[in-house]
């Protein structure tokens, strides 16, 4: 096991040497972004982000369990809470974890840095992600950062998990700014013929999707740019947060795009008080600036008018035809996540979810 501690820390240590070699200072007209997974789940989706090639923002994993840090891809690498664990996780106790990254907040606070905006990423249920998400958005927040969270909520059967993942977020939204909640039973709904673990993955491929969205158009150039004050406005104090997909093809795509990304909110949510949005289209070179126009009007039209609504839209050479679309939106309610009951009627200005299946072409590539 030590072997491993060993391992992580000499690919962190390459990782800051590479960085201190560019040798270049900070220019302040770049948006410094920092995308964090705590835990299994959070690390898997930053090795998704990572082997992607993202640019736009570093990489950082920290896991109690160094064997699974191992594995994972990123900028940078810590062993959480060595001292307390011994690198043999947390085992699944969200308590453990807190300890653990307590424990070493100097250490994460060097990791994190000063950025403008920082996602952590999670799984809610477990151990590592449920304990130390809450502190890592802390930090974040302490160090100037706007702190977005990604996480995933467990399945209804896992009672036990279910538990730990209320009170977890209940944590994490005391500290991060937002917090994107992706429900396993939404997403499973969606996909019902997918094994388990390609249903995981699907996740941990939404998660990634929001970051890169939101990243790469603040970053990168783009048909219709999205800035720092952009993402400000929607994400500062912005709360629970549900976040919806969809894509259109053929000669109707953008009507196609608007309707699958109404059809699939990953969150059973109320609306009524929902306080912004920020839309993200991702399409190839035939999209216009009117038709991209056209479908962040549609997706939005179901919004209140003191909503903040902001949009951006990128060409990308990953499409020939056809459109992407990501909807996060912003000061949701959501009984359901925590144990309340149903949800009301004012749900059902986006969901259409009985019939509605993820689509086709995310899913292809899980099969």
């Amino acid at each position: 096991m030590l072997d491993l501690v060993k391992d992580v820390v000499e690919e962190g240590r390459k990782a800051d040497s590479a960085n201190a070699s560019a040798g270049k200072e900070h220019d302040p007209a770049i948006v410094r972004i920092a995308v964090i997974g705590a835990g299994g789940a959070g690390c898997n989706s930053v090795s998704r982000i990572t082997q992607q090639g993202i640019t736009s923002a570093t990489t950082i994993a920290v896991n109690t369990d160094a064997a699974h840090l191992r594995i994972t891809k990123a900028h940078k690498k810590h062993v959480l809470g060595y001292k307390i664990t011994r690198g043999l996780g947390a085992g699944g106790e969200p308590i453990v974890a807190r300890k653990c990254a307590e424990a070493d907040l100097d250490k994460l606070r060097e990791l994190i840095g000063e950025n403008e905006i920082v996602f952590i990423l999670a799984g809610m249920g477990g151990g590592t992600g449920t304990g130390s998400a809450p502190v890592l958005a802390r930090v974040a927040k302490e160090q100037g950062a706007i702190v977005i969270g990604v996480v995933t909520f467990p399945f209804s059967i896992e009672r036990v998990r279910v538990k730990k993942a209320r009170e977890g977020l209940t944590e994490l939204l005391k500290e991060a700014d937002t917090v994107i909640v992706i429900d396993n039973n939404r997403l499973l709904g969606y996909a019902p013929n997918l094994p388990l673990n390609k249903a995981l993955e699907l996740a941990d491929e939404v998660a990634a999707r929001a970051v890169r969205g939101i990243a790469d158009t603040i970053t990168l150039p783009s048909l219709i740019n999205v800035d720092y004050a952009d993402v400000m406005s929607v994400m500062k104090n912005g709360g629970l947060a549900m976040i919806s997909i969809g894509e259109g093809n053929g000669s109707d795509f953008v009507k196609n795009a608007i309707t699958s990304t109404l059809q699939h909110p990953l969150l059973d949510v109320e609306y009524e008080g929902a306080t912004g949005a920020l839309i993200h289209i991702e399409a190839g070179q035939k999209l216009t600036l009117g038709e991209a126009i056209q479908i962040g009007e549609g997706v939005s039209s179901g919004f209140s008018e003191d909503s903040s609504v902001k949009m951006g839209a990128r060409i990308s050479t990953a499409f020939m035809e056809g459109v992407r679309v990501t909807a996060i939106v912003t000061g949701v309610k959501s009984p359901n996540l925590f144990g309340q009951g149903s949800v009301s009627g004012a749900a059902q200005q986006m969901v259409a979810a009985s019939s509605a299946t993820v689509p086709d072409n995310m899913i292809d590539q899980f099969m």
